[in-house]
């Protein structure tokens, strides 16, 4: 066998895992007019390729909800070969408006390309995550 499967994920480079992926993974999904999407962790604007992947890029971002706040994931590339720290998580629990300005200087520190995927994903989660205020009947 070649040595590449041999390698562990974090001694490949990014570029190499996308090719070996890139064909299809089990969260790949396909659209009604062929499109390709995916549904994985890290994947800003679930869009198959390599600038948005979670999987293959070892420095992603990933913008996810709480119960009650917004959780900003970020991907640690040194220490792509320790799986707990990986990753790290940051709880952002202020208003909308404070949590989409520290997501926007979160994201341009560690990927200056994907700032605005990560604000736009920010914004509709702090939008889901308004309450309604009850209504006098």
């Amino acid at each position: 066998l070649p040595a590449l499967f041999f390698l562990k994920p974090a001694e490949m480079s990014s570029a190499l895992l996308w090719q070996v992926i890139r064909g299809g993974t089990c969260f790949t999904r396909r659209g009604l007019h062929g499109e390709s999407f995916s549904s994985e962790a890290g994947n800003l604007k679930n869009k198959h390729c390599y600038k948005y992947s979670g999987v293959s890029n070892a420095d992603a971002i990933d913008v996810s909800a709480t119960e009650d706040a917004i959780a900003l994931t970020v991907g640690r590339p040194k220490n792509a070969n320790k799986p707990v720290a990986s990753k790290k998580t940051q709880i952002i629990k202020k208003n909308a408006r404070k949590a989409l300005r520290s997501v926007g200087k979160q994201a341009a520190s560690f990927r200056p390309d994907l700032k605005p995927a990560a604000q736009a994903r920010a914004a509709a989660l702090a939008k889901s995550l308004r309450v309604k205020k009850a209504s006098k009947k």
